[in-house]
């Protein structure tokens, strides 16, 4: 993984002026001509992270599937739960706009997250008291957090939160299972293991095994059986590229997905 700090071996950034890929034979693939850069583009990440949330949880066909986070990592989720048949998409986030975009595009039921309980409670009302089949969490470490939130934090010398995954951890039904794909770089005191153990949570989390899977993601866009490129709201080159990153990161201008076009 290039560009997350010391985390994984202090590689340069993937959006470097120049990058060594150690066996860079090993990872392109050939796209067909019939598919535009723009459809192809989201192969590279988001959609292989989605989707190895729901297939982590083997859905079988009918399931419901929360997932926290309408980010585009979370989008890519709901697409993919829709890919595998789901009977009930729930998307959960902080943010309207991102909430009424993945509705317009899945179809999927939205909760507008205000706190932990209420979100899971509506989760369970949704469900006839059970819970969801399947929750997914893309947020990670770094969600809006008050200001107990990161006393928290600085006392127990972490980093983040982890009050996502406890609300995922509460929203799944018993025998449930939970994906984890946002990122947790370190311990976390708390952890819910008791819950865990006591309501027979199945927990998956870490890197998509892209390798595995890219050669059917790929025939999936070919097929026309997902769209991955209407999920971008900004297009910007590369001497906004700052812009970008601000608007993103503060949730700006009704952003999700920002493309940055060398030769705008």
């Amino acid at each position: 993984m290039f560009g997350y700090s010391d985390l994984y071996g202090g590689y340069n950034g993937g959006q470097a002026q120049y990058v060594r890929v150690p066996y860079a034979n090993f990872g392109p693939r050939k796209i067909a001509d019939s598919l535009t850069d723009d459809q192809a583009l989201f192969l590279t990440d988001i959609f292989p992270t989605g989707y190895t949330g729901v297939m982590w949880a083997d859905l079988k066909g009918g399931e419901t599937v929360a997932i926290f986070g309408a980010g585009p990592v979370g989008s890519m989720a709901a697409k993919s739960a829709v890919l595998h048949n789901a009977k009930k998409v729930i998307v959960i986030d902080t943010l309207q706009y991102r909430l009424d975009q993945i509705k317009k595009l899945t179809g999927c039921e939205t909760i507008l997250w205000k706190d932990a309980e209420q979100t899971v409670e509506q989760i369970r009302d949704m469900t006839d008291g059970r819970g969801a089949d399947v929750c997914i969490e893309a947020v990670g470490f770094e969600p809006e957090r008050n200001l107990l939130d990161k006393a928290k934090a600085v006392v127990n010398f972490e980093k983040g939160s982890i009050k996502v995954l406890d609300a995922c951890m509460s929203g799944v039904k018993r025998g449930g299972f939970v994906s984890i794909l946002g990122v947790y770089p370190m311990n976390y005191d708390n952890f819910r293991v008791g819950q865990m153990f006591d309501k027979g949570i199945t927990l998956k989390a870490g890197q998509s095994p892209v390798h595995a899977i890219i050669d059917k993601l790929i025939k999936y866009v070919e097929t026309g059986q997902v769209k991955l490129d209407d999920i971008i709201t900004h297009r910007l080159s590369l001497d906004d590229v700052s812009k970008g990153y601000e608007i993103f990161d503060k949730k700006e201008d009704g952003c999700v997905k920002v493309v940055l076009d060398p030769w705008k």
